[in-house]
């Protein structure tokens, strides 16, 4: 009977140790997460921050659920802290009682995600300033978020604008600070506009090309935010910080796993590393680029869940391979949502893929019908090959259809021109004569 242990007890891990289970029924699976939950969504935290739901509404299974119900092993607050790929064993602490604890295994999956990237600005061991990366994280925020009045974002990606609705719908007066000079940084300036007149329009105050100096404080607690240009602290009771993530790869670097340029653990398309027997997934390990024939990170649930199906199959003996990611996201913003998925303008130019686009403003369905929406479609097209390389789209109707669309036609390599001919769903109710991811299309091709 094969033992099977997986460090890390999220998307990745429980997604492996589920597949894994499902495949071989004999296995003994073993999953240690060092903090007090497992499979949890960290995804559904800005919601549980806004008192939309509770703790518990984020949680699927407990440990209890998972030996009973799938014959999984989960033990919370056990810290690995030791890979001994020669032994085939792995070494940790029980947080509760300090005891030294060890595990056997003949395949070992490392999902050990990510650590905040926190910004070396002074005053960020204040208190009440906060990243969130977890469960705990959250739970330990929301009493302090429900007790501020003012609250400031430094960062303007997914979480921070996430986090930046969650905090306004409490009442709280927030402001959010952006380095770059617009918000959601992994769009384009044209389609980010757009989004930051939402947050605008909701009482967020926006200070783009703002890089935060420093966070002031007094008696330990902090007051204030002080920004590159700004005439003085901003008062704040709080501070969020959404600088950024790092994988957390010490423990895969003190077994010998090798690390990736990218920061993250270098896997092949199987999800082994270097180190026979050894596996990575998730958050913590790199992801094949369709569009940049190379690896990257891509901090995204969906992206690490499906590594963690192929690591979870072969885990079993499978020998399952990762397709690779474009990069689809889709968030919501008040009452906007927003999406992009492949490169955006800038990420082209980097790879110095020579691109035309176009972006037009359309309803989502038919303009007479009366639930019709408006919506931005950008579309960014190869002007040599002419395929589809990048597409975003942001509004306030169905945003999320003509972004899947654009990621799947990307997927396969689709030119503009096979993509303004897709045979796309059209009744009033739920779509337009004329898609406005097609009339994107059209657009482009006026321009080549």
């Amino acid at each position: 009977m094969d033992r099977i242990v997986i460090v890390g007890g999220n998307a990745a891990g429980m997604t492996a140790a589920s597949r894994a289970r499902r495949c071989d029924a004999r296995l003994r699976i073993t999953v240690l997460e060092k903090s007090p939950n497992v499979s949890y969504s960290t995804c559904g935290i800005p919601y549980f921050v806004a008192g939309d739901v509770e703790a518990d509404d984020l949680i699927a299974f407990t440990p209890a659920r998972l030996r009973s119900e799938r014959g999984i092993e989960a033990w919370t607050g056990v810290a690995v802290d030791n890979v001994l790929p020669s032994r085939r064993r792995v070494e940790g602490v029980r947080l509760d009682t300090g005891e030294r604890v060890r595990w056997g295994y003949d395949r070992l999956l490392l999902a050990t995600g990510v650590r905040a990237r926190i910004p070396a600005i002074p005053g960020t061991d204040l208190e009440h300033v906060f990243s969130v990366t977890t469960l705990e994280d959250a739970v330990r925020l929301r009493p302090v978020m429900e007790a501020s009045g003012r609250v400031a974002i430094v960062g303007a990606g997914y979480v921070g604008l996430e986090m930046a609705e969650s905090v306004r719908r409490m009442g709280k007066r927030v402001t959010v600070f952006e380095s770059r000079d617009h918000v959601m940084p992994s769009m384009d300036a044209d389609m980010a506009r757009v989004v930051a007149y939402e947050l605008e329009r909701h009482g967020v105050g926006v200070r783009t090309s703002s890089p935060v100096e420093a966070l002031v404080g007094a008696d330990g607690r902090v007051t204030g935010v002080k920004a590159q240009g700004g005439p003085g602290p901003e008062p704040a009771d709080a501070v969020l910080l959404d600088t950024g993530v790092v994988p957390d790869t010490a423990l895969a670097q003190g077994a010998g796993v090798r690390i990736g340029a990218t920061g993250a653990i270098a896997v092949n398309d199987y999800m082994e590393t270097n180190v026979p027997g050894v596996y990575a997934a998730g958050n913590c390990a790199e992801a094949f680029c369709r569009q940049r024939r190379r690896p990257v990170i891509h901090y995204v649930g969906t992206v690490a869940a499906k590594q963690g199906r192929v690591a979870g199959e072969n885990l079993a003996g499978g020998r399952s391979r990762f397709a690779g990611t474009v990069g689809t996201t889709v968030l919501k913003v008040f009452d906007m949502a927003v999406g992009r998925t492949g490169l955006s303008s800038n990420e082209a130019a980097r790879e110095r893929v020579r691109t035309v686009s176009a972006r037009i403003e359309a309803q989502d369905r038919a303009a007479y019908y009366p639930t019709a929406r408006r919506i931005w479609v950008k579309l960014i097209v190869d002007r040599d090959s002419r395929r589809v390389v990048g597409a975003q789209s942001v509004g306030y109707g169905d945003v999320a259809k003509r972004v899947d669309v654009a990621a799947a036609a990307i997927t396969s390599g689709l030119t503009v021109d096979a993509l303004s001919q897709l045979d796309l769903g059209y009744t009033p109710p739920y779509g337009s004569l004329w898609d406005p991811l097609l009339v994107a299309a059209q657009a482009v091709l006026r321009k080549l």
